[in-house]
């Protein structure tokens, strides 16, 4: 069985094989990881701290880190504040939502050791010497068909937030980096690797290219891939993922990363991919971020879909209409309105993105600066009347004044009789000027991959482990098999945590 699809573009071609004479130098350690975000991050401190020698290659000058926020099942943090997450339903609607196509030991995996995983990090990241305040994100929609739950941990004040850069996850990734240099942590940054060292079918290091040449690192307990992503490599993108290009921008950072190294580098070592298409990460933030539920028309002035859903599922509704924005429609009322939406919807975009606590009139506050910037930018309007609005969304004037007399006639009777929408959100937009705002698609990650084991281990199309090789973070598989299930923002961070931790400890012993 082979593991390369001969329809693959130039991306899935081996390399030449590396020439003894070809090597500068040649270096040795027990476990090596490629690849300095979150998850790569996570395996050296927890390996190095079990005792392992660790060396990192880093195709960039520094660790990778983005976002603000980890979600996981739960924590110590959670029960100090009485919230408590049934591991069992959680890993039964995260199955559901990923239409089974999941591993579900990989899942299970998750869900019973991301509480550890963060507990583990949350001792080392509040000591006095980092000084990291975590806090638990109130983003949940309260749908009746998708659950969101608390677990999505959000990070304050930490090294990074006080020098005055944007912290968040940089301030959790330098506690990181800060804390394993205490354990003799070998980092070669700006160092990509090229390709990994297999010798009679075992995968014992890896080559990178330093500024003095090519390195070989050989390792004697694994070599781990944590390299992100595909999201950056268009080709791979269309052959693996192809609904990733046809978002309206791409998000993933740091650029220049996430190219697919570690997925075309296991490839080759023998490993296989987990069943295509990869799933990805949408969120409709391409503009800036309030969508919320009100009324939502394509660029021919139509309603397209249920409104009263959550973010992933907001993002497919515009990608399914083949276009790369549509429109958000709302009214001069929204500051009322809005909160009215919170009790049976919310989430990220729809007024809550904050901690738990943050006042309403805090989070409204922010949405209306990025509606100020959004009129101001030119991809949101204002007008008097629908017909005017249509003409700056160069929309036809007479289909939108249609689908919005016929919006707000439902709104009145109680009633969706297009798309469904329980009665609580048909909330009519009666109060001009009226406003209409884009909702372009965002991809921030493809979170497909290498296929994996629940011990992290990359296997062979026919399911068999290589040996001495390892996946993590978006370079592995497993995890969602279809879709992004959005019930705990953050969980592809807790997903990266959680492995990474697991198995740097079983890489140690």
């Amino acid at each position: 069985m082979t593991n390369i699809d001969p329809k693959w573009g130039n991306w899935a071609s081996k390399p030449t094989p590396v020439k003894p004479e070809d090597i500068v130098r040649t270096e040795e350690t027990e476990v090596l990881v490629v690849g300095a975000g979150i998850a790569g991050m996570s395996c050296v401190l927890s390996a190095a701290e079990a005792g392992a020698k660790v060396t990192v290659l880093e195709k960039t000058g520094y660790y990778a880190a983005r976002g603000f926020n980890i979600g996981v099942v739960n924590s110590s943090l959670m029960r100090e504040r009485g919230y408590y997450n049934d591991p069992d339903e959680v890993a039964r609607e995260w199955i559901k939502r990923c239409g089974n196509r999941c591993d579900e030991r990989v899942v299970r995996k998750y869900v019973t050791r991301s509480p550890e995983a963060m507990d583990w990090l949350l001792e080392i990241i509040t000591r006095p010497e980092y000084g990291v305040r975590p806090e638990l994100q109130g983003c949940l929609y309260k749908g009746e068909t998708y659950r969101e739950l608390i677990g999505s941990h959000i990070f304050y004040d930490g090294p990074i937030s006080r020098a005055g850069k944007i912290g968040g996850m940089t301030d959790v990734v330098e506690c990181m980096y800060v804390e394993s240099q205490k354990y003799g942590v070998k980092y070669l940054f700006n160092t990509p690797m090229e390709q990994l060292i297999v010798e009679d079918g075992r995968v014992v290091g890896a080559y990178g290219r330093g500024e003095e040449g090519l390195i070989a690192v050989r390792a004697s307990k694994g070599v781990v891939l944590a390299t992100g992503g595909i999201d950056g490599n268009d080709e791979m993108c269309a052959d693996l993922c192809p609904i990733a290009n046809k978002t309206a921008e791409k998000l993933y950072w740091p650029k220049g990363g996430n190219l697919g190294d570690g997925h075309r580098a296991a490839l080759w070592a023998g490993a296989d991919f987990e069943d295509l298409p990869f799933p990805a990460m949408l969120h409709p933030q391409a503009y800036r971020h309030p969508s919320w539920c009100f009324l939502f028309v394509n660029p021919s002035g139509h309603r397209y879909m249920n409104e009263d859903n959550y973010l992933q599922a907001r993002s497919l509704g515009v990608i399914k209409e083949g276009v790369k924005y549509c429109w958000s429609i709302f009214d001069s009322d929204w500051r009322e309105k809005v909160p009215a939406t919170l009790p049976y919807g919310g989430g990220l975009f729809w007024g809550n993105d904050y901690a738990i606590g943050r006042s309403t009139e805090f989070q409204l506050a922010g949405e209306e600066a990025k509606l100020e910037q959004g009129l101001k930018g030119g991809y949101a309007f204002a007008a008097d009347t629908p017909e005017e609005l249509a003409g700056k969304m160069e929309v036809d004037p007479a289909v939108f004044a249609e689908t919005f007399t016929r919006y707000n006639a439902m709104c009145a009777a109680g009633k969706d009789e297009d798309f469904g929408k329980r009665p609580e959100l048909l909330i009519p937009l009666d109060k001009p000027p009226y406003y209409a705002k884009k909702i372009a698609v965002a991809l921030l990650a493809v979170v497909g991959g290498v296929r994996v084991d629940a011990e992290s281990r990359a296997l062979t199309p026919e399911h068999k482990p290589v040996p001495g090789l390892y996946a993590l973070g978006n370079t592995a598989g497993g995890r969602y098999g279809v879709d992004y299930p959005l019930m705990i923002p953050g969980n592809s961070h807790g997903t990266a945590l959680t492995f990474g931790y697991l198995l740097g400890r079983a890489l140690a012993k």
